[in-house]
């Protein structure tokens, strides 16, 4: 099954179900059926990466974040909060140091192009030109500094940290349901460049519901129209 074959077919489990955006984010509500059918798909991707000699840690990385594929949740919250990443210990920080050059690499560059290509961009020709001619600079010199490190380690204390950049990013917190009747919180980092699948179920009578859970699962299963106005067929 081919990368284009997989992305068509997980479209078509999606088409139906309950979509929430939220800040450059989807969240997909998937009820048993559909988180199901997602499950069956995900284990062709594994089985056809395991065919080919292609071992991941997560074979649906690259098509979608599956949240909760065992227990359903009855309750979730949306919200930005900072992501930060830190590593100090010496010999991870060694064996990270390639990827974290690669990504910043490309990361600066695409971003520089955007910034250059925007609509309402005043940078003219000669200055896209020296902006770039200033990165490719830049990249040379960290390269060079990087290799450096690398060759004479010892000689060096290194950390990696995202700390300064104080990025925030869309998080879900949600409360499952266990089989033995208990609940389990968690959250989690959601992915803006693939579908986040939510396996959600919530029967609860609304007379069993808090005020604020009321709403919550209103506004997680209603459409809104007007502003004001919540609409859900029965």
């Amino acid at each position: 099954m081919t990368y284009i074959d997989t992305v068509e077919q997980l479209e078509q489990l999606l088409i139906n179900s309950r979509a929430i955006d939220y800040n450059g984010i989807t969240l997909y509500l998937l009820n048993h059926s559909e988180i199901t059918s997602v499950l069956e798909l995900e284990l062709t991707v594994r089985a056809d990466n395991l065919n080919n000699g292609i071992e991941k840690r997560n074979h649906f990385y690259e098509y979608a974040k599956i949240i909760n594929p065992e227990y359903p949740a009855f309750k979730y919250t949306l919200s930005m909060k900072h992501k930060k990443k830190e590593i100090f210990d010496p010999a991870k920080v060694k064996k990270a140091i390639p990827a974290e050059f690669e990504i910043w690499k490309n990361k600066a560059r695409l971003e520089l192009q955007k910034e250059i290509d925007a609509e309402d961009s005043s940078i003219t020709d000669s200055q896209a030109k020296k902006f770039k001619e200033d990165l490719e600079k830049e990249i040379v010199i960290s390269e060079k500094k990087l290799k450096e490190v690398l060759d004479n380690y010892e000689e060096f204390d290194v950390v990696i940290s995202t700390f300064e950049q104080y990025t925030y990013y869309p998080a879900l917190y949600y409360v499952m349901e266990l089989p033995n009747g208990k609940t389990k919180s968690a959250d989690t980092h959601l992915r803006k460049d693939v579908p986040n699948l939510l396996f959600y179920h919530d029967e609860r009578p609304y007379s069993e519901l808090r005020a604020n859970d009321r709403m919550s699962r209103i506004i997680q299963t209603f459409d809104r129209y007007c502003e004001n106005i919540y609409i859900h067929k029965k």
